[in-house]
This record gives structure tokens, sequence and C-alpha cells, in this order.
């Protein structure tokens, strides 16, 4: 029986995982891992663990780059004692890495980590090395079954099949071949409109009022209707996503690879073309002025682009909406896309500038040096005039941080026990003392590259804060603006024609990195309670 020799209690995890994502369906109602699961209830029952926690994950143990936060959280919690065993159906449902991800267990004096089906359990150390073969020996049949996957995608490719989500507008045949299905038309409706010059949101709008859906429900957006504008999957060829973008695949030839089947017909390279140029401003729609030379540059953007709100969106990133530049105004992200917005905002850059400029030189004139603000501002201000340093310090922070952890992990460990006797003992001061060697090292190479708060004397001096403004780009200019400011809420105006007063503009001001607001004192109360 698991149990100490006071009888307490004993904690055992479950790990259960499946490899391959199963589209629409909760991982938690996956039947393997609900067999799993229930197999590793009875050994735990039969043992005499408690289950504490279970941990289900539906993706891979292998695939780069793939993040895993409850193998992470299952093996720290082994690791620091919150648990006494981790239990997997076996090896491979547990790690496909290779031997380095059990070693840390197995190098863990008192850390029992069990795989069912393979009979290994870490207590006993005639297991250790079938355990250490196995977590290579599943990675090396991880990595030849990737080869032979990715080839067969390759060869599959070639021959014009398609393997990804099917794109809105289109299905897939038997035969793995692309057609248009019921909302095809829409499909055309974006591309032909956007070749006679409407804008993204004008057909977003447009969609919205006549009633169709966008591709994962509710509005359309001028966001989507951009992505199915750049996608060449409509022009009938097989794309690959690059960086997040769908670009058009070649095969070893360099040839472009057909997709769609035969006898369908998609998006004419005419139509394609046209609505291209015109969004890159090449070629202009008629009655719009004319085509952009190659030696015009284009027109900045306003200072206060960017990090502009509507305000009847709510204060919330999560529930708010944007107010875009549009024309010579900010106007409101959702209203524009035809979605119903509370109070719709519209204001003229210009107005919004000046109002938010005239709050941010006064902030600053302040200089107030408990104001969080202006720390914020000194931070961001060595960021921008000295990236290069700035960056050298974030990153030798970062490693005196990982150091100072490392410490008090050994720490955390020898509390727990996990040292003990003559041999524990010797192997944690041994440790400990390479730890603190690091940490040492770390906070050396920190004081090298450390900056002191930024000299923003040059911002909170009238006289040379305007120079440098005057003196700037449009984009430098948004860069000052965002040392003190993290949003502009913009207000719905009272009236039409009304002008930009700092009564309808909200602003976010900035915060240091890790400030926390000071806790607010609660008052005593008078009388009875009173102490």
């Amino acid at each position: 029986m698991a149990r100490t020799e006071d009888d307490q209690v004993r904690y055992l995890d479950l790990l259960l995982r499946k490899s391959q994502i199963v589209r629409g369906t909760a991982a938690r109602d996956i039947l393997s891992l609900k067999s799993q699961e229930t197999r590793g209830r009875a050994w735990g029952k039969r043992n005499g663990y408690t289950i504490r926690r279970i941990y289900r994950e539906n993706l891979s143990a292998y695939k780069p780059g793939v993040k895993r936060p409850d193998f992470e959280a299952a093996v720290h919690a082994l690791l620091e004692g919150e648990s006494h065993c981790l239990w997997a159906y076996d090896s491979s449902r547990y790690s496909r890495k290779g031997a380095g991800d059990v070693l840390k267990i197995l190098d863990s004096p008192g850390k029992r980590l069990v795989f069912d089906i393979n009979g290994l359990d870490t207590e006993r150390p005639e297991d250790r090395r079938r355990i250490i073969e196995d977590a290579e020996r599943d990675r090396e049949y991880s990595r030849v079954l990737s080869e032979k996957v990715r080839d067969t995608k390759a060869e599959q490719r070639d021959a014009g099949k398609w393997l990804a989500t099917v794109p809105y507008g289109l299905k897939v045949t038997k035969k793995r071949k692309l057609k248009g299905n019921k909302w095809w038309p829409v499909i055309e409706r974006i591309h032909n409109e956007a070749a006679e010059g409407k804008s993204q949101r004008k057909i977003a709008a447009g969609l919205t009022a006549d009633g169709f859906t966008a591709p994962r429900g509710g509005h359309w957006r001028a966001t989507t209707v951009g992505k199915i504008l750049r996608n060449p999957v409509y022009l009938g060829w097989q794309v690959v996503t690059v960086k997040g973008a769908p670009v058009i695949y070649r095969n070893a030839k360099g040839k472009k690879v057909r997709v769609f089947a035969k006898g369908f017909e998609g998006i004419s390279q005419a139509v394609w073309d046209k609505h291209r140029q015109t969004a890159a401003g090449v070629q202009r729609p008629a009655g719009f002025g004319t085509d952009r030379a190659d030696e015009q540059a284009p027109a900045e953007n306003s200072p206060a682009a960017g990090f502009t709100w509507c305000a009847g969106g709510g204060f919330e990133e999560e529930t708010g909406h944007r107010a875009i530049s549009n024309g010579n105004a900010f106007r409101c992200s959702d209203n524009l896309a035809g979605i119903p917005c509370p109070a719709p905002c519209t204001a003229t850059r210009s107005g919004v500038v000046r109002v938010v400029l005239a709050e941010w030189k006064k902030r600053l004139a302040e200089a107030n040096p408990l104001d969080p603000t202006m720390l914020a501002v000194s931070e961001r201000w060595v960021a921008l005039s000295h990236p290069t340093e700035s960056e050298a310090e974030s990153e030798a922070r970062g490693q005196l941080k990982v150091a100072e952890e490392a410490v008090a992990r050994l720490d955390r460990l020898n509390a727990a026990g996990a040292y003990g006797g003559r041999d524990g003992e010797s192997t944690f001061v041994t440790l400990r003392r390479a730890a603190v060697a690091d940490v040492e090292t770390a906070r050396k190479e920190w004081e090298k590259v450390a900056q002191p708060l930024g000299d923003i004397s040059v911002l909170t001096d009238p006289a040379r804060c305007a120079e440098l403004w005057d003196s700037s780009t449009d984009t430098f200019r948004g860069q000052l603006l965002r040392l003190a400011i993290d949003k502009v809420f913009i207000r719905k105006a009272d009236y039409t024609g009304q002008r930009v007063t700092p009564q309808r503009i909200v602003i976010e001001w900035a915060k240091p990195r890790g400030w926390k607001p000071p806790k607010k004192k609660q008052k005593v109360e008078s009388g009875a309670g009173k102490s």
C-alpha cells in the first residue's frame, strides 16, 4: 500500500494523452482518454493512492514547437512534491522527446513515475534502463513516422490534393480536389466588388446588410474579406502557409499545382490582378484620381493611429473595439463593418491629435516622481532612444531571474525531503553552491548592461519637448505619444459637427513593468465595530 509510516494520504496524478486531434470534440470527452482514466483510477485504488488531479491532452508529444502546459504542470507538481506519483498509460503517452523527459524524474530521488501498460516503475532500480531505452525508442519511432507522413503529404500536394482545412466557399471531393459549394457566389461577389474599387469595409458592410454570415458566424469584418482576397487558392492553385499567410505552392520543378476539380473554374486572373493592383495603389477605380507614380511616397499615418478605441464599445479590450483611420477621421470599426454599436464614434484625426498632444504635454510637464506613468515614460524612453542597450538589459534580467528561480527550486525540493541522507545532503550542497554561483554570474552580467532610468528632461521641458515634436516625423511622433499612453478612447459626439474636446477623449495612461495598483486602506467603522 502506498502510505507513509504515519498513514498520510499519498496523492496520484494521471497524465492522459491522445495525439490525434478530434475536431469538434472536447479533449475530456475523447473515448481513448476516458479508457485511460478508468485504468489509471483502478491502478491508483489498487496501490492506495488518492487521485489529486487528472491532466488531459489532445495533441502531439513529438512535433517541434508544440507547447504542453498540462505535461509541464504534471511534471512540475511531481518534482515539487505536490503529488507523490505520476501515472501514464505507457511511455509513448508520456513523451516522445527522448530520454531527457524521463531523466529529470529518474535523477530526482523519491519521485515515482509509472508506465502502466509497459509495467515500468521508477521505484524499481532494474526498470531504469528499460525506461530510458523505451523513451529513445518512442522518439525514434515518431521521427521515422514524421518523415513518412511528410513525404506522403508532399506527394499528395504535388498531385493537387487538398490536405488542409477547406477554405470558405469551397468543398472537397472524394479525390481531395476542391470545387465551389453554396457559398461560392459570396466569394465571387467579394472579388468582383473589390475589382470595382469597393473597400474591404464596404464589402463587409454590404454582406452583413444582405444577411450573409461570416465564415465563423456573426457579422462580416474587413479583415475577413481581406484574407479571402489575398488567398491564391481561389485562383485554383495549391497553397501552403508561410508565416501565417497563404502563398502559392511550387513543386520540385518550380511549377504551380492546380487544386480545383476538373470543370470548375475559380476567380479569373484578370479580376484577381485588378483588385490586387487597386489594393496596392498602383491602379485607381474610375473617379478616384490618378494612379500613384512610383516616385510618390505614401502618406504617413496619424501619430494617434493604432491606439484609438471607440468608447461606445466599452473600455475593456475584451469587449471594446477599435476606432480606425477612415478618410480624415477616426471612426468606429464595428460601425464601418455594419456591426451595431451603441454609440459609434467619429472624430477628426487632427482634432484627436490636438487634444491628446495637449494632455500628453501637460502630464509630462508635471514631472511628478511618484506618478507611475512617469516611470513608464523613463523605461520606454530608454527602449526608444537606446534600443540595443535596452534589449541587452532585458535579456540579462531574464537570465538573472532564471538563475534565482533555480536556487529557489532547490530549496523547495530540499524542504520537501528530496535530498535526504548523507549522500542527498552532499548532493544538495553541491547543486546549490553551483546555482548560487550562476546567480552571481548572471547578476554581474546584468549590472554591466543595466541602464539607469532614462533622462527624460527633453520631454519634461516644454520648450525642448515642443522643438522635438515639431522636428519629428508622424511615425516618431506616434512613438513619443506611446511613451505615456496605452490607449485613447473616443466618445460619440453629442451633436453633428461637434469639435473634439477633452471631454470626448478618455486616455489610458501607461504603467511601468510589473506595476500593481496600491491596495486601498480599509476604513475603520465607528461605533461598535471599532476596536
